[in-house]
This record gives structure tokens, C-alpha cells and sequence, in this order.
């Protein structure tokens, strides 16, 4: 399966990108890879981070990889620009959806980003929103817990509900006219997060474009027939649950596969 299009993400966020792009590119062969052994990557330093991709880039190797797509805003913010130094292959980031949400068309202007810690912190999310915030409208809130919680598939329990509620309330929501999904874990909580908000609350996130920005990158490199193949490989041991978890929810069959990563 060479010539495949890897999808990276630091555990199930970015499955839910992996969704989007089979959609876009059926006939694709796509390498998922999930750090799992690392998860969450918000709090961890950048110089660890890209020892991880670097780790991942060697591992998917084999593949001929013709495109590595990071799923992963906090691997983005902290990594892409060193990977697209050291590689010759397209890297496509991540990036919240802070300019759709500005120039959406609401009556409330007001625009709360959600992001990780180590996404909320970066000087390229400051950046990104300096560039089209013109009007000091947005705030960031990063959520340390969502994460764990969607590794350990918990969609919506009571500890989950209790976690975003109290979060939430410190915010006047009746304020804000757009939600931001910016990390793809937090998009498993879409449906959630549109039960906690006010009715008027537009949310947005960022997998659609950047499945165009990857197609776009790709330059027309992009199969048009025959079936595509999904092979996906995590660094941390996958469950039972979380196997079958994956196999409802993407369209096409998936095999899981070893790496061979380096876990230390």
C-alpha cells in the first residue's frame, strides 16, 4: 500500500479528520497513525513532541507516504513548521477555525475558541487570532480533561457533563455567537456541546478545510478508481472496545496494523 496519505494525531482526536478525508478521497489509501502511548500531547514541551513525529515519519516510511495530514492541533502548532523543514512530502496542519467563525454571518460576534492547554498557550494560535481579531473578540478557553475522556471513550457521562458545565458557566454564552472546536477530540462532543449551549451558538471546526487544503497540496496526485485501503496503528496498546469503537464508525474496513513505534 504505497503512496498512502498518513493521517496523524496524538490518539482518536483525529479520527474524526481520518472521517472527513475517506468521504472526500474514497479511493485512497490512508495510514492512520495514533500516538496513544503519548496522549494527551497539551501539556508535553514542543522538542518532545517533534521526537514523536519523528518517530512517527520513520515508522510510516515503508508506505511511501505522499502526504502526512496532522490531525492534531497541538502537534501543529508546535511541530509543523519543523516537519515541513526536515521533509520534502506536504505536511497539512490543523488550525482552529478562528477566521470562519469571525466572518460567519451572526448577530453575536463574540467567538469562544476551545482549545488544549499546550494549543491555548502557542504562539501561533496568538498569532492566528491577532490576524483576524480585529476587533478583540475572541477568547480561549482550553479544556485540560476532554481529551482523557474521549481516549477513554467517555462521550457523555455524568463526570463528562459535570466537567464542560462547570467550565462553561464562568463564560456569559448568551454573549458569544460561535463555538470552536479547536482540537479533534473535542469534535466527538459535538452533539453534546449543542445540548450545554445556547440555541443561537453556531459551532465550527476545522476538518473540512483542511481536508481541501490536503487535496489542494496534493496537487492532483489523488486516486480517482478502484477501492481505497485504511490501515490504521496505534503506539499504545488498542482495546477491544476501542477497536470495535473505530470499525462503526468508518466507512470503510479497517485493518489495525504494528509500526513497529518507538514507545519510550
Amino acid at each position: 500500500m504505497s503512496d498512502s496519505i498518513v493521517i496523524f494525531d496524538s490518539g482518536l482526536g483525529g479520527v474524526t479528520a481520518l472521517m472527513e478525508a475517506v468521504r472526500a478521497m474514497p479511493a485512497e489509501h490512508f495510514i492512520y497513525y495514533g500516538d496513544t502511548a503519548h496522549v494527551p500531547y497539551g501539556p508535553k514541551g514542543a522538542e518532545k513532541i517533534q521526537g514523536y513525529l519523528d518517530q512517527m515519519m520513520a515508522a510510516t516510511r515503508p508506505y511511501s507516504p505522499k502526504a502526512v495530514l496532522l490531525a492534531c492541533n497541538t502537534a501543529t502548532v508546535t511541530s509543523a513548521d519543523y516537519l515541513r523543514k526536515k521533509y520534502t512530502i506536504p505536511i497539512v496542519g490543523m488550525e482552529p477555525a478562528v477566521k470562519p467563525a469571525i466572518e460567519h454571518d451572526v448577530d453575536l460576534k463574540r467567538i469562544l475558541v476551545l482549545s488544549t492547554e499546550g494549543t491555548g498557550k502557542s504562539a501561533r494560535l496568538r498569532r492566528l487570532v491577532e490576524k483576524f481579531d480585529d476587533d478583540r473578540l475572541v477568547d480561549i478557553l482550553p479544556l485540560p480533561n476532554l481529551v482523557d475522556f474521549a481516549e477513554r471513550l467517555e462521550f457523555d457521562t455524568d463526570a463528562v457533563r459535570y466537567d464542560l458545565e462547570t467550565i462553561l458557566a464562568s463564560y456569559p454564552l448568551e454573549e458569544y455567537g460561535a463555538l470552536v472546536l479547536g482540537c479533534t477530540h473535542f469534535i466527538w462532543y459535538r452533539d453534546l456541546f449543542r445540548e450545554l449551549l445556547p440555541e443561537h451558538m453556531e459551532i465550527l471546526d476545522g476538518n473540512a478545510a483542511t481536508v481541501r487544503q490536503l487535496m489542494r497540496k496534493l496537487e492532483g496526485n489523488i486516486k480517482k478508481e478502484g477501492e481505497g485501503k485504511l490501515k490504521m496503528a496505534f503506539t499504545g496498546e488498542l482495546s477491544e472496545d476501542t477497536a470495535a469503537f473505530l470499525r462503526s464508525r468508518l466507512p470503510q474496513k479497517v485493518e489495525f496494523i504494528s509500526l513497529g513505534a518507538d514507545n519510550d
